[in-house]
């Protein structure tokens, strides 16, 4: 008796883990960086590169093209797919890149840990391999004014950054980062949709947050 009601706990238990775990896990995520086995990192600038987690079915976008599978996790540890998914060809080569990068890192990631805090999962596999994931309630965006000139700046050492502001009726305050996928033109003005994403754990010496280009609104 005593033997069947320990069974049981143990059952009880497992299946508490499980429904936390999945409680957390179930939503819809940007890829923010792949890491894959050789070592290199991809960080997909298009905001539409991710996945979305719904109990034990997975779906998401690659690049070019759409997939799904089964997902399955339990503590620490988790089994994504087999994955299958449209057929389309790339036209650009480096999004067939990405697409194959972050195809071959979810095909071998085995374990997972979250941040609820930061709204972050991370999947990693036995060499290396690392998926990293950022809720997209976890995002914000934002209209920004840039300046047609930048202006010498001290952060880490001597630089030159962009002037922004949020609206014509605000001083101009300077930029001490880039903006992924914006290529400034000196003696152009711009006004952009920027998206705020929060970086897990940055360095001491880094921006808390990350800025990517959505949309260029205005140049001239």
């Amino acid at each position: 008796m005593r033997k069947s009601l320990f069974i049981s706990a143990l059952a009880l238990s497992a299946l508490a883990s499980l429904a936390q775990a999945r409680s957390l896990l179930d939503g819809d995520y940007r890829i923010d960086r792949v890491v894959a086995a050789d070592g290199a990192v991809i960080r997909p600038v298009d905001p539409r590169i991710g996945l979305t987690v719904e109990g034990e079915r997975v779906s998401g976008f690659s690049g070019c093209n759409r997939f799904m599978g089964a997902i399955r996790y339990m503590d620490s540890k988790i089994t994504l797919g087999p994955l299958a998914g449209t057929r389309m060809m790339c036209i650009q080569n480096e999004v067939s890149t990405i697409e194959h990068a972050v195809l071959a890192t979810l095909d071998k990631v085995n374990a997972f840990g979250l941040n609820p805090q930061q709204k972050t999962v991370v999947l990693r596999g036995d060499h290396g391999e690392l998926v990293s994931l950022l809720r997209r309630d976890a995002v914000e965006e934002k209209v920004l004014e840039i300046a047609p000139q930048k202006v010498e700046c001290t952060g880490v050492g001597k630089m030159e950054c962009l002037q922004v502001r949020g609206a014509a009726d605000e001083p101009w305050t300077l930029l001490y980062q880039q903006i992924e996928g914006f290529d400034f033109k000196a003696g152009v003005s711009y006004r952009l949709r920027v998206r705020e994403e929060r970086v897990p754990n940055p360095p001491a010496d880094a921006p808390a947050t990350r800025l990517i280009l959505v949309d260029i609104l205005e140049s001239k």
